[in-house]
């Protein structure tokens, strides 16, 4: 039986861009309040975008049987028709004590003026993104999880190389779990064969393509790398690691080089020495160099645009809408043309591959 609770509430909104913990949030609530038995008859998942919000009410409205509570999650909360929000809000206005409705989002969108409403008879709860010493202590608590120490460094370089997704972050962290057998202490030398690397110069000449606009250089790079399924650190190296599929770390380490590439001309606008650059932002003076010299080609709403873009693919990656490497070429396609309208995400949008003659979606 699942562990049942006083405190269950009838509805809960989770948001925010750190999906992997809101999903977390969303397990831990169905373990409280449904056995894996129960869940065949009593656990509803719904889309926001595609779902009818009368059946989602309906649903909710409907009384659990043999469990106690029936559990309603709704994804994409904040993607609903606007003009069908009131059925689900007089809903929340009114809930079912025997259902427990789960509302998440990536945004509060339209339930923003509703939080308040929802507070007085559920729960509300932002998921930000982790940064910087919060990931690693992450990290660190993670693997403690397991039953082994992982060293602070050992967790930086983790996030250095693999990004600051935590699905990445954990599939790396069962790797090394995995591999290390029954060491208990974790550094750097145990760290370093199991992650798989993406290496940082492969995304510098990208984004020095994406930043001249020049689409048939940034293409060859993009497929270079997505064929290997390996990348190299340096153009004398040989391949790095091969990886089952290198999309959601490129993607990572591209949207991870716009925000240094804004973080080190905001700095210099301020009057920042590149040594003083470099210290602030734990950089090589050579580092804070190449990304100030690469920000000549990028203006500040370009900078803007291609984190969201590389967010938004982001997130058509993991519901998996297409194939990758068409969303990998669509991103790059859209970024070295800023000028023109984005084409649409599910457009049929030729690989090189394709363009060799081989057949695309």
């Amino acid at each position: 039986m699942a562990k049942q609770q006083a405190d269950i509430h009838p509805v809960y909104f989770f948001y925010g861009p750190e999906d992997y913990l809101i999903d977390e949030e969303v397990q831990r609530l169905l373990d409280q309040t449904l056995s894996q038995k129960e869940r065949e008859l009593s656990f509803h998942l719904f889309n926001g975008a595609e779902a009818s919000l009368r059946e989602v009410v309906q649903t909710a409205r409907t009384m659990p049987m043999f469990s106690r509570f029936r559990v309603v999650v709704l994804k994409d909360a904040d993607l609903i028709d606007k003009k069908e929000s009131e059925t689900l809000l007089e809903y929340v206005r009114d809930p079912s004590p025997t259902t427990c409705l789960v509302l998440c989002g990536q945004t509060p969108g339209l339930w923003a003026r509703h939080l308040g409403d929802i507070e007085k008879i559920g729960r509300v709860r932002e998921y930000r993104r982790l940064r910087g010493k919060s990931l690693v202590s992450w990290l660190v608590k993670r693997m403690a999880e397991m039953g082994k120490r992982l060293s602070e460094d050992a967790a930086e370089y983790i996030v250095e190389v693999s990004g600051d997704h935590l699905q990445d972050l954990d599939t790396t962290l069962e790797k090394v779990f995995l591999g290390v057998g029954e060491k208990k202490d974790i550094d750097l030398p145990e760290v370093d064969g199991f992650v798989s690397e993406v290496r940082v110069s492969t995304v510098f000449d990208l984004m020095d393509a994406i930043g001249n606009q020049d689409l048939e250089k940034a293409l060859g790079i993009l497929e270079k790398a997505m064929e290997s399924k390996a990348i190299s650190f340096r153009k004398d190296e040989g391949p790095s690691k091969r990886m089952d599929d290198p999309s959601p770390l490129l993607l990572s380490m591209m949207a991870k080089q716009y925000r240094n590439i804004r973080r080190v001309k905001e700095l210099t606008l301020q009057g920042r020495e590149i040594a003083e650059a470099a210290k602030e932002l734990r950089m090589s003076p050579w580092n804070v160099q190449k990304l100030l010299d690469q920000g000549k080609h990028f203006s500040e709403p370009s900078l803007r645009q291609g984190i969201m873009k590389c967010h938004e693919t982001d997130l058509f990656l993991k519901r998996g809408r297409a194939r990758k490497d068409l969303l990998m070429e669509k991103l790059v396609i859209d970024l070295c043309r800023p000028g023109h309208p984005p084409s649409p995400p599910f457009s049929k949008v030729g690989t090189t591959r394709d363009r060799k003659g081989q057949e695309g979606i």
